[in-house]
């Protein structure tokens, strides 16, 4: 029997994201993966990361294309209206897209460590089905999931750092 290839759910966003000229960088675990040079050198996550360029007119370009996606926008408590977005811009608020399928984009406006120029001034573009993804370079990934300093950042981090001795590679 013949299988298709598994969908990337988020392709369809990083496509519109760059038509319409948002900027961002994809970060955290889902940034992380683009570098796995197989299947065993991936993580799990729950979401997918992406960090925007915080400027209003940025995110104002974002999260209608978002919602023309089916998915829908909330900040801390419900759905984010245009009025809240210069506030929200300010203070570097955490937005989340969902769908009902699931589907979970976490719109980053910071990041531990580094400013939106600085990560995406050496991001990496990988090309997936023919859509360029534009994602923070591996060392600054790395290093923002140590200065954030969670529990499950530090577990992540041994784990890698265990993965790649295991398999003789090198941190870059």
């Amino acid at each position: 029997m013949k299988r298709k290839p598994l969908l990337d759910p988020y392709l369809k966003v990083i496509k519109q994201f760059n038509r319409l000229g948002v900027r961002y960088v994809v970060v955290g675990m889902s940034g992380i993966n683009y570098y796995a040079r197989d299947p065993r050198q991936t993580f799990g996550t729950l979401d997918f990361d992406l960090f925007l360029e915080p400027t209003l007119t940025n995110v104002k370009k974002a999260i209608p294309a978002l919602k023309r996606l089916g998915y829908h926008v909330a900040g801390e408590r419900e759905e984010v209206l245009e009025e809240e977005l210069k506030g929200i811009v300010r203070i570097r608020q955490t937005l989340t897209a969902t769908t009902a399928y699931g589907e979970m984009i976490e719109l980053l406006l910071e990041i531990s460590g580094f400013p939106f120029t600085e990560l995406a001034r050496d991001a990496a573009t990988f090309t997936v089905e023919g859509v360029g993804v534009r994602v923070g370079s591996l060392e600054k990934l790395l290093r923002s999931k140590k200065l954030a300093g969670r529990p499950k950042d530090a577990a992540f981090l041994k784990r890698y750092e265990a993965l790649l001795e295991e398999e003789g590679i090198e941190e870059e």
